[in-house]
């Protein structure tokens, strides 16, 4: 089993602009190309960021709640040029093997990272989009991560069945009261985290949740357990989960 939540602001950043050998569409004004990871099929997977987020400002800015506005940035230059224009949203784009854009989504945020997911078995190449949500004060926000398969899905992210059968798109939570982790070894993602059981918020209650992919679709299997867990404290054994 391998830790990817916390880790996803340094892990996501393997491969650069450039790195992939597919051809690349035009990149869209006031963006940089974050990141590029080939998608098996000669196309491409693309990261894109406000071009004044160098990758050094990105790794400072990671987690760390920023509002981007330009009290958010020492230089002073910059400061001024947020202040004439927003730092724009990340998006994440699909490149064609003929180099053409496929899809584009905007992100909402400005920080977002890429990664091959490590799981054997799965039908097609796998990724981690990871956006942070990250808000300047509170334990209950973070990076979110998504599981795109662009081959079956493009863009849209993967979906997981509920116990009464609903379809629901799969992110993935990394708080302070809430972690994950995915296999290497087979499709299989875990997730912790825990959340107040009461109005008075002295007693918690921690979820323990599996996800195991079956034709295509990740099914959900879970438990409550009486208790808090947080993240710094160790991510809980295999046994815990179902």
């Amino acid at each position: 089993m391998r830790f990817i939540g916390a880790a996803m602001c340094l892990a996501g950043w393997m491969v650069w602009a450039g790195a992939a050998g597919a051809a690349t569409a035009e990149v869209p004004e006031g963006y940089r190309l974050a990141q590029e990871m080939p998608t098996g099929d000669g196309g491409a997977l693309e990261l894109l960021e406000d071009a004044r987020i160098t990758s050094d400002l990105h790794q400072s800015l990671w987690g760390n709640g920023s509002t981007f506005d330009e009290d958010a940035f020492d230089d002073d230059a910059l400061a001024k040029d947020v202040a004439r224009t927003p730092i724009v949203e990340a998006r994440v784009r699909l490149i064609s093997a003929a180099g053409e854009e496929v899809e584009s989504v905007g992100l909402a945020y400005p920080l977002a990272t890429l990664e091959k997911a490590p799981m054997e078995g799965m039908p097609a190449p796998t990724f981690f989009l990871t956006v942070d949500q990250t808000a300047p004060m509170g334990s209950t926000s973070g990076p979110a991560t998504q599981v795109l398969m662009p081959a079956q899905r493009k863009l849209q992210p993967m979906q997981y069945q509920t116990a009464d059968g609903k379809l629901k798109p799969l992110f993935l939570a990394q708080t302070g009261k809430a972690a994950w982790q995915a296999g290497d070894s087979a499709p299989e993602i875990l997730q912790v985290s825990s959340t107040a059981a009461d109005e008075d918020g002295e007693a918690f209650v921690t979820t323990y949740q599996t996800y195991r992919l079956k034709d295509g679709v990740w099914q959900l299997t879970s438990r409550d357990v009486d208790g808090y867990w947080d993240s710094e404290s160790d991510f809980p054994q295999r046994s815990a989960f179902p």
